[in-house]
C-alpha cells in the first residue's frame, strides 16, 4: 500500500484537473468556433495559446470565510489558505517556465470571493407587524435586496462586500425608514439623506487582493447577444495586463471593454454552444488561473439562451407620444373626455375639466384636466411623417379608459377611452403601423387605478360586503371619492388608489389585460412604477413568464429612473426606461457640464452593470412626458421663446450620441421639431405639438441620424469599447471588429485627437479621410469607419 499524504493528495487532483481542461482543446486551440459556425454569428475574439509549461508550478488561494446568502454584499478581507502544489503538464506550443497563482471567485461552502467579506445586515421590528423587508443602499445603486425573516421575528441578511464605506436604508413594506438612527443601532454611522431623513453607514474593513467578479448566472458577466456568447468578468482598475478566456471548445483572447475610477471590464466572445471555461490573467507581471470554487473549479455554461435578445430592439428607432397632444385626426370625440374626467368623482378636490383649441394658452390643470382632443385617428395619419423621420416603434402613454389627459389613473384595463378613439380604430392604426415596419408599445399601469374603477366604486358603495375589497387596501369606511387618508393610494394621492397585486384576483385581472391586448396586436408595454408594487418581484416573475410564453417577441420595459440591473436580469424587464444613461450622463455631457474623463466614467459603470443582451434591447430617451424637454434642458429655452443656437447645436449632438450608442434611441415627440417646455410650469412640455411652427433643419438631422443606423449595422450591434477621452472629447468603438469610431466633443472649441493605427474614413456627416490624429469640432460628433 502506498501512503500519499494531503498535500500531495491535492497536487495529484489538481494535476488530473489541469489534464483534462488542456485535453479538451483549452491549450490547444482544439474546437474552434469558425468551424462550426456561420460567418453572421461568428465570435470575433482571438484564439489565444496559455502559456504552460511541462512543470508547471501553480499556487493556490482559496478563501475560508464562512457565508450562506447568494446576494452580492461588500466588506472586510476574507482569511486565505495557500498550498503550493506542483502539476506536470505537457503542451506541444511551449517549453518555457511560468508561475501561476490559482484564485477561486467562490469558495467551499458559499464562503465569500477574494476581495470580499462577509457582512450582516439585521432589522428588529420589536412589536410592529412586518410583512416584507429589503435592504436598499449605495452598494445595490438603492435597489431592492429582500431580507430573510428568523423564527425569532427579526429580519436578516448576509452578503459579502468589497471594502468601503456604505449608505443604507430599510425598505420595509413599501416604505423607507425616514430615520435609520431610530431603527438599526448596529450601524457604524449616520448620515443626512437630503430628504430630512437619515441613512445608515456601514464600514467594512480589509484589503482587496487581485479582485475579479464573475457570476455565470448574471447576465451582467455572461449572456448571448448577437448570436454570440459574451463572457466578462470585473477587476479592479490598472491591474490587469492580459486576459484570456479558456473554454473546453477553444480559447479566446479578452479585451479590456469598459472602465471607470474604480474598475474595468474585460470581454471575450464564444459561440452559442455548451462549454466549461476559466480565465487566465496577467497582472503587475505575475499568472492567475482564475476558477470558480475549490469544490467546482470550472465554470460552465450549458449553451441555453435562458434570457433571449428581443433581437428587432436594437434595429429600432423609437418615438414616444402623449396621444391627447400629438394631433387631433377626429373631432367628434373631444368632448368624451368630460363626462368621466376624475374631477367630476372627486368628492375632496372636484373640478371642471377644461376642452381646449389646439392652440389655446395653457392653464393650471393642463398637465392632467386639460384636454386638446389629440387622439388614434391623428397619430394614424400622421404615420408616413413618422416612417419619414425612420421610427420603426411607437411607445403610446395610456390610451385606455381613464380619468385624465394622462391615463395613469385607468378606470378599464380592457377598453379603449372614447376620447381616444375605437376599438377599430386602434385595429386600423396598428395595422398601418405594421404595414410601414413600424411596432408599437403600449403602457401599462399595474399599481394603482383611478377613483372611476367600477372596482373602486363598488367598494365604495358597499364597503366590506363588497367582492372587490380585498383588492385594495381601506383603511376606513365609509369614505369619500379622494380622500387619501381613508386608503392607500400611490405616494399617497387619494385620485390613485393602489391595487393589492398581492391579491390572486387582481393578478389575473391585470395580467390577462396585457395578453388581451398582445394578442390584439400591440408588440409590447411598458409599465408604470413597477417597483412601488406591493409584491413587485413575485408579480413581475409571473407576468414575464405569461406573457413570454405566448408572445416570445415581447418587448418589455419597466419605468424605473435609477441604475438597477436587478430588474433586468431575465426574469421581469427586457429593459428599464434608461433615465440613467439620457438623463444622469449623456444630458449634462451634452449641455457641457461633464469633461469627457467624467462623461466616460459614469458611462463605464453603466455598461459594467448590463449585460450585453440588456444594453442591446436598451429603451434609450432623454427626456419624457415626466420631464422638461432636452432642448429646454440645454438653456435652449421655455416654451413660446425662441430656442438659443447653442442649445439647438448641442441637442443635436446629444441625439446623434443617442443614436450611436447600443440600443433604441427614443425622441419625445416634437424634440426632432425643436419644441421647448419647462416641467415646473404645469407640465408644459406636454403642450399640443404646433406642427407648422416645426423647425425642418432639426427634423432633417434626426432623418439623417435615421439612415446613419440604417447604413452602419455596427451602430446597431450590442458591443462597445471605449477609446480614450481628451478635455471634453469622448471616443468608443462600435461593432464587433471595432470598425466603427464615434468621437463626441463637447467643449466650444476644437481638440486635437490621435487616432487608432490605420486609415479611418468619416462616415458622418462629412466623408475626409484620416490617419494619425483629427481635429474634433467643437460641440459636435463624428462616425469614422476602419479603413480597408
Amino acid at each position: 500500500m502506498i501512503h500519499v499524504g494531503k498535500r500531495a493528495l491535492g497536487a495529484i487532483l489538481l494535476l488530473v484537473l489541469l489534464m483534462g481542461v488542456f485535453a479538451s482543446g483549452c491549450l490547444s486551440g482544439k474546437g474552434n468556433p469558425a468551424a462550426n459556425t456561420t460567418t453572421s454569428q461568428l465570435p470575433t475574439s482571438q484564439k489565444s495559446s496559455i502559456p504552460s509549461t511541462t512543470s508547471e508550478s501553480i499556487t493556490e488561494t482559496a478563501t475560508t470565510t464562512p457565508h450562506t446568502s447568494t446576494t452580492p454584499t461588500t466588506s472586510s478581507s476574507p482569511t486565505t489558505t495557500t498550498v503550493t502544489t506542483t502539476a506536470t503538464t505537457t503542451t506541444p506550443s511551449q517549453s518555457h517556465r511560468e508561475n501561476y497563482t490559482v484564485i477561486y471567485l467562490s469558495g467551499s461552502s458559499g464562503s465569500c470571493p477574494a476581495g470580499k467579506v462577509p457582512v450582516t445586515f439585521v432589522y428588529e421590528p420589536k412589536n410592529k407587524t412586518v410583512k416584507r423587508v429589503s435592504l436598499r443602499g449605495t452598494f445595490n445603486s438603492w435597489g431592492q435586496w429582500y431580507m430573510r425573516k428568523t423564527i425569532n421575528g427579526t429580519w436578516v441578511l448576509k452578503t459579502c462586500l468589497k471594502p468601503g464605506t456604505y449608505q443604507y436604508k430599510f425598505y420595509i413594506d413599501g416604505r423607507w425608514v425616514e430615520d435609520m438612527s431610530a431603527v438599526d443601532p448596529t450601524a457604524d454611522g449616520y448620515v443626512d439623506d437630503g430628504y430630512g431623513g437619515k441613512n445608515a453607514l456601514k464600514v467594512v474593513k480589509g484589503e482587496s487582493f487581485l479582485s475579479v467578479e464573475h457570476d455565470p448566472s448574471d447576465p451582467t458577466y455572461l449572456s448571448v447577444a448577437d448570436n454570440r456568447t459574451v463572457v466578462r468578468f470585473k477587476a479592479a482598475p490598472g491591474v490587469i495586463e492580459s486576459a484570456v478566456l479558456v473554454t473546453s471548445v477553444g480559447n479566446f483572447t479578452m479585451e479590456k471593454q469598459v472602465w471607470w475610477s474604480s474598475g474595468e471590464i474585460w470581454r471575450a466572445e464564444a459561440p452559442v454552444e455548451p462549454f466549461t471555461y476559466h480565465f487566465v490573467v496577467k497582472a503587475n507581471g505575475s499568472g492567475f488561473a482564475i476558477f470558480n470554487s475549490s469544490d467546482s473549479k470550472l465554470f460552465s455554461f450549458d449553451g441555453v439562451d435562458n434570457f433571449p435578445q428581443v433581437s428587432w430592439v436594437s434595429r429600432s428607432v423609437g418615438y414616444q407620444i402623449f396621444p391627447d397632444r400629438f394631433y387631433n385626426g377626429n373631432r367628434s370625440n373631444d368632448v368624451l373626455a368630460l363626462d368621466h374626467d376624475e374631477l367630476v368623482l372627486n368628492q375632496v378636490n372636484p373640478g371642471k375639466p377644461i376642452l381646449s383649441n389646439w392652440s389655446d394658452p395653457i392653464t393650471p390643470p393642463h398637465c392632467c384636466h386639460q384636454y386638446f382632443g389629440g387622439d388614434i385617428a391623428g397619430i394614424t395619419q400622421k404615420l408616413d411623417y413618422l416612417q419619414s423621420i425612420g421610427v420603426t416603434l411607437i411607445y403610446l402613454n395610456p390610451i385606455f379608459l381613464s380619468g385624465s389627459a394622462h391615463g395613469y389613473d385607468p378606470y378599464s384595463y380592457y377598453e379603449i377611452d372614447p376620447k381616444f378613439g375605437t376599438e377599430e380604430e386602434l385595429k386600423t392604426f396598428l395595422n398601418e403601423a405594421h404595414k410601414r415596419g413600424i411596432k408599437v408599445i403600449f403602457d401599462f399601469v399595474p399599481d394603482h387605478t383611478g377613483i372611476g374603477h367600477p372596482a373602486f366604486l363598488d367598494v365604495w358603495r358597499k364597503g366590506n360586503q363588497s367582492p372587490y375589497w380585498d383588492w385594495y387596501f381601506i383603511k376606513e369606511w365609509p369614505f369619500r371619492l379622494g380622500d387619501g387618508s381613508a386608503y392607500e393610494g400611490w405616494w399617497g394621492i387619494g385620485s390613485l388608489p393602489k391595487l393589492n397585486t398581492a391579491n390572486p384576483e387582481v393578478k389575473e385581472h391585470l395580467i390577462n389585460a396585457t395578453l388581451k391586448w398582445l394578442d390584439f396586436g400591440f408588440d409590447g408595454f411598458r409599465v408604470d412604477v413597477p417597483n412601488d408594487l406591493v409584491n413587485a418581484d413575485e408579480f413581475f416573475r409571473e407576468l414575464r413568464g405569461r406573457v413570454k410564453e405566448e408572445h416570445p417577441n415581447a418587448y418589455m420595459v419597466g419605468e424605473i429612473w435609477t441604475l438597477s440591473p436587478e430588474w433586468v436580469r431575465g426574469d421581469r424587464f427586457d429593459s428599464l426606461m434608461n433615465y440613467a444613461l439620457g438623463r444622469d450622463i449623456l444630458l449634462p455631457y451634452a449641455g457641457g457640464t461633464l469633461n469627457g474623463k467624467t462623461a466616460l466614467d459614469m458611462l463605464g459603470r453603466y455598461y459594467a452593470s448590463y449585460g450585453e443582451n440588456v444594453v442591446a434591447m436598451g429603451f434609450n430617451l432623454v427626456d419624457s412626458h415626466d420631464t422638461s424637454r432636452a432642448l429646454t434642458d440645454l438653456g435652449g429655452g421655455k416654451l413660446g421663446e425662441k430656442p438659443k443656437p447653442e442649445a439647438v447645436q448641442r441637442l443635436k449632438l446629444l441625439s446623434a450620441l443617442l443614436y450611436t450608442l447600443p440600443g433604441m434611441p427614443v425622441t419625445f415627440q416634437g424634440d426632432e421639431c425643436g419644441f421647448l417646455g419647462d416641467k415646473s410650469h404645469y407640465d408644459e412640455q406636454r403642450y399640443p405639438l404646433q406642427w407648422d411652427e416645426c423647425n425642418q433643419s432639426l427634423v432633417q438631422h434626426y432623418r439623417a441620424l435615421s439612415e446613419l443606423r440604417k447604413s452602419l449595422p455596427a451602430l446597431t450591434s450590442s458591443k462597445i469599447k471605449f477609446y480614450t477621452v481628451k478635455e471634453g472629447v469622448v471616443s468608443f468603438f462600435r461593432g464587433h471588429d471595432d470598425e466603427v469610431l464615434v468621437i463626441a466633443n463637447n467643449r466650444e472649441n476644437a481638440t486635437m485627437m490621435e487616432l487608432p493605427q490605420g486609415t479611418w474614413e468619416e462616415f458622418w456627416p462629412g466623408s475626409r479621410k484620416f490617419s494619425g490624429e483629427i481635429e474634433v469640432p467643437p460641440i459636435s460628433l463624428l462616425v469614422l469607419v476602419k479603413g480597408k
